[in-house]
């Protein structure tokens, strides 16, 4: 690979509502990165904290003087960039509340895992529900980061878990 090779990356994050396929050099910092997610970010105010980069479903910080080669970030991966360190996830299923705090660089399909488990739901019953942002009809794709849901400085968000609907025939 030459020295200034591009590699592509799946870019999720604060103020990012879409996932985004940033090209970047593969020896380029993580500050560098980071510097290139907060020009994305739309309507994104940096009105104080400090931004951090995670890969997908991780809770480790990268060091920001760190370059993308050697803390093993590949092509086509996928990467979270928010100045929230954690969320705090509250979950809401029959009269029931369950809290946690998660990486904003968690999936929607993590969290829901941990919520079936938390409410005992299990095969087709765990199958047959979703989490929804509370007070409104949206489901995010399992797919979607925790951060990309959250802006800095409010780390909270609320889901219920409800169920899927079925169509009869």
């Amino acid at each position: 690979m030459s020295e200034r090779e591009n590699i592509e990356l799946f870019l999720q994050g604060e103020g990012i509502a879409e996932i985004l396929l940033v090209r970047v050099p593969h020896d380029c910092t993580v500050r560098e990165l980071i510097e290139k997610a907060k020009a994305e970010a739309k309507n994104l105010q940096h009105d104080g904290g400090e931004m951090v980069l995670l890969l997908e479903d991780s809770d480790d910080e990268m060091n920001p003087d760190a370059r993308l080669n050697e803390v093993g970030i590949k092509h086509r991966q996928r990467v979270h960039c928010h100045r929230c360190r954690r969320i705090e996830v509250t979950v809401n299923y029959n009269g029931q509340s369950q809290t946690r705090k998660f990486s904003p660089a968690r999936t929607i399909g993590r969290v829901k895992r941990w919520a079936d488990d938390q409410f005992g739901l299990k095969g087709v019953d765990a199958t047959e529900h979703a989490l929804q942002l509370c007070g409104t009809d949206t489901r995010p794709d399992e797919d979607v980061h925790l951060g990309a849901l959250v802006r800095y400085p409010n780390c909270t968000i609320c889901f219920d878990l409800v169920p899927k609907k079925r169509v009869e025939g």
